[in-house]
């Protein structure tokens, strides 16, 4: 019987740790589980079972068996309507917006980024030098230094430019401007994965697959979670490419399904996709659709779950040694049989088995989560529109304790947070960073009554707003807010009476608000907000003081009073000065 492929090859690439690989793991293994989280001191799980940190806690980190919730990262998030691509011919690849078991990423991880010292070709640093200065203007990073920095504006440089990671001994065809995933003799091979993740999307790839027997090519979406969607080519079954997909790590055999390719995949290019929403999944070759997988059949009716790929995932293409023989039976068995190392064409040809990928396009889809988002980035800009710009700041995490645990509800969407982690021995866990907002998936706050866009909302809209909140968030939120526009107008020289605006009731305590005292204080939010506006009353920033009525708006209840007592002291020191 086949073992999870990639955490095969997670496995045997071990043997090809470098020095630097200490700095980010411990001497001795440490495995992480269902059953054993990763230890404080290496905190971060790998997603082939073993704790470390530093890159462990950015790319593929699984945050199911990490030291805790915030061990790994929250990654930056493609969303929609963003893409990225990748072409042999492009000098530099940019964010561009639409109009409409795995590779051990300590796979030798100074390898190719210029001070890589075991090279099984004997290739100088000067090579390595050349080759990531390539890399890096077709828009890839090393995945060691990807996100590894002190500095929040140099990780935001680092989203922003580079699209793509690599590791192992990926190279690039300087005639052709191809990336050549490469396994040399010997080696555990090679991987390239885009630098975000993206929850829904169409995702296609143009490429040769390698050949020889053992030797296995990899296209895959997969999750820190373990959701998966693959295609797998085998060196030695260039017409056929095996379909599959995962739940969460969770082996099941017969998911997998052979489809035909119309031509040698070594010796042709083909384009291989997938098509993927909350509904079904695609899996296409050459623009036709080969298969397809329902959602609603994969209702597991013991767990009360659906077994699908639900979660933000990667793409990456890979080339691993499946046939090593240091590999389990069945594992070599399933690649095709026992890799030759010596007497392979192209070990004699050219000292390394490859894959050529051309072209990779990344287009994410609109999914149900792109409200939380917006309203995430309105409150964090109290700005009616958003800059389109700032969708790029997008990151997601995990609520561990969510029910269905680490599925789509268990989501938790950042949009003012900067990922990084300091240094290779630091995590998330002791990287804060200073910008951090969360805002979780099934959020009951909607800030649309109060942003910038309230003067043009009719009072049958404000109430229907409002009272989304439920009724201790309306009592406590609507008499903060108007202490804070009353004390604002007021020391800005309002004569108008307090009875004239009258505090919520005492009587109005959560459970009974009156249907009259909301709609008048509504309208008298309303009414003081439009006279600071008349008045063009500043705020620190030079915006209109509704939009620090805005900005109260999106913090949680238990910190409201917190907002009022900083926006009191804003208040008083801009009267001062």
């Amino acid at each position: 019987m086949k073992l999870h492929n990639f955490q095969v090859l997670f496995l045997c690439l071990a043997c090809n740790w470098v020095a630097n690989a200490q700095l980010s793991k411990p001497a001795i293994s440490i495995h992480c589980s269902e059953d054993k989280h990763c230890p404080k001191l290496w905190p971060c799980c790998s997603p082939y079972g073993e704790c470390g940190s530093g890159p462990t806690c950015v790319g593929g980190c699984d945050p199911r068996y990490s030291f805790n919730q915030d061990s790994c990262i929250p990654l930056p998030v493609l969303v929609f309507p963003f893409n990225v691509a990748f072409h042999h011919n492009f000098v530099s690849n940019k964010f561009q917006i639409s109009s409409n078991p795995r590779y051990r990423m300590e796979n030798s991880l100074s390898a190719n980024d210029g001070d890589n010292k075991d090279d099984p070709d004997g290739r100088d640093d000067n090579y390595y030098r050349r080759l990531a200065l390539a890399m890096h203007e077709k828009g890839f990073i090393h995945h060691s230094k990807y996100l590894i920095t002190k500095n929040d504006q140099e990780a935001r440089d680092m989203i922003s430019r580079y699209n793509f990671i690599y590791s192992g001994y990926t190279t690039i065809d300087y005639d052709t401007g191809e990336i050549l995933v490469t396994m040399p003799k010997r080696t555990t091979g090679s991987m390239i994965a885009s630098s975000q993740e993206f929850l829904y999307g169409r995702v296609s790839v143009t490429m040769k697959t390698a050949r020889s027997q053992g030797v296995v090519t990899a296209v895959v979406l997969i999750s820190q979670v373990g959701d998966e969607v693959d295609f797998e080519f085998l060196g030695s079954q260039r017409r056929d490419a095996q379909t599959n997909y995962y739940f969460q790590t969770e082996l099941d055999y017969t998911n997998m399904q052979r489809q035909p390719i119309s031509s040698d995949s070594y010796e042709n290019y083909h384009t291989y996709g997938f098509d993927w929403d909350e509904e079904r999944i695609v899996w296409l070759i050459d623009g036709r659709p080969m298969r397809t997988l329902f959602k609603r059949d994969t209702w597991d009716p013991v767990r009360q779950v659906y077994k699908y790929p639900q979660t933000p995932a990667r793409l990456e293409v890979a080339i691993w040694p499946g046939g090593d023989e240091d590999n389990e039976a069945g594992t070599i068995e399933w690649a095709g049989g026992r890799i030759d190392w010596d007497n392979a064409l192209d070990i004699l040809q050219y000292g390394q088995f490859y894959a050529r990928v051309r072209e990779i396009h990344i287009e994410p889809k609109h999914n149900a989560h792109f409200g939380e988002i917006y309203d995430c980035l309105s409150a964090k800009t109290h700005k009616k529109y958003v800059d389109i710009t700032d969708l790029l700041k997008t990151t997601c995490s995990y609520d561990r304790d969510a029910e269905p645990g680490y599925t789509e509800n268990a989501l938790l969407w950042h949009c003012d947070y900067t990922p990084r982690v300091r240094s290779w021995r630091d995590s998330g866990f002791t990287t804060q960073s200073k910008l951090r907002r969360i805002f979780p998936f099934h959020n009951p706050f909607r800030f649309h009554v109060f942003n910038t866009s309230q003067a043009n909302l009719t009072l049958p809209q404000a109430k229907e707003t409002v009272l989304t909140q439920d009724a201790a968030s309306q009592f406590h939120l609507k008499k903060n807010l108007l202490d804070l526009v009353k004390l604002r107008l007021k020391l800005q020289g309002d004569d108008r009476e307090e009875e004239e605006s009258e505090e919520p009731d005492e009587s109005d305590e959560p459970g009974e608000l009156s249907e009259s005292n909301e709609f008048s204080e509504v309208s008298e939010l309303r009414e003081l907000t439009e006279l600071s506006e008349e008045r063009n009353i500043p705020t620190t920033n030079g915006t209109l003081y509704k939009r620090q009525v805005s900005a109260a708006t999106s913090l949680r209840p238990i910190g409201l009073a917190m907002a009022a007592y900083l926006a009191l002291m804003l208040a008083l020191a801009h009267h001062t000065a």
